[in-house]
């Protein structure tokens, strides 16, 4: 798969499955503008890319910084063909413990951001005549775990807002697809395995019997951004060794080599 001389925006750039997919793209041949709300890391993570990688420090929360973001990228490299909505915080409560202000955090980073950049973004890209998105989502927007409404909420949001996208643009030249990666073992997620029931737990959920690692994210993400996948519009791709497949709550009988 080759994007030479394509452009792509990625958010959430400074840390876990973005540093992935900023690789995966830039080897791929694609020019890629990073942007997090921390510049340090940015830039660590862009001096590893080597040319053809620029940073935009943002915070995504703002709308107006957000609704920039995509001129500002099409200024600087003359293009921007890919847009990838990686950003993401989590709110892990019972749901009568959640506060409306951390409800509005969640969507406002998860859902809104992707929004505004969508909305900035596809004119820029019907211009053009054609132009690729691609959400993360997340298994969470496919199924519910308890503690987690909030990022639920937002995720099965984020996958609608695609379908929506699909639907309005499709005609227009732009592709909209999500991912939905399960449990991926970055910074986000290290509380996870810090906890030998927790990881138990998601061996016996998973099919494969593990979690992913990043770069199995952002394998499915540039090909979703090339002409390879050209005929495929509004979908959504779990990454989740199978778990959204009907595991979820069940007890796997030990394979013979864990009896």
């Amino acid at each position: 798969m080759t994007l030479d001389g394509k452009v792509a925006l990625v958010t959430g750039a400074a840390s876990g499955v973005g540093v992935a997919i900023c690789r995966a793209l830039r080897e791929a041949g694609a020019r890629v503008a990073l942007t997090d709300v921390d510049g340090t890391a940015l830039e660590e993570v862009a001096s590893g890319l080597g040319d053809g990688a620029a940073t935009f420090v943002a915070d995504l929360a703002d709308d107006d910084a957000a609704a920039a973001l995509p001129a500002r990228v099409r200024d600087e490299f003359g293009s921007l063909d890919i847009l990838v909505n990686n950003a993401g915080v989590r709110q892990v409560a019972p749901l009568l413990e959640l506060t409306p202000a951390q409800w509005r955090r969640t969507l406002d980073v998860d859902l809104v951001a992707p929004f505004v950049l969508c909305r900035a973004a596809i004119p820029l890209m019907a211009e053009q005549g054609r132009g690729k998105i691609v959400n993360i989502a997340s298994m969470a927007g496919l199924a519910a775990f308890r503690d987690r409404a909030a990022y639920s909420a937002a995720k099965a949001g984020l996958i609608m807002l695609t379908k929506n996208i699909t639907v309005e643009f499709g005609d227009r030249g732009i592709w909209c697809n999500a991912v939905a990666p399960g449990v991926v073992e970055t910074p986000m997620t290290s509380f996870f395995f810090a906890s030998p029931g927790m990881t138990s737990s998601i061996r016996a959920n998973t099919p494969m019997r593990r979690w992913s690692r990043p770069e199995e994210i952002a394998r499915p993400v540039v090909f979703l951004s090339g002409p390879e996948s050209d005929f495929v519009n509004g979908t959504v791709v779990p990454v989740d060794g199978g778990w959204t497949a009907g595991y979820y709550g069940a007890e796997l009988s030990p394979r013979p080599e864990e009896a």
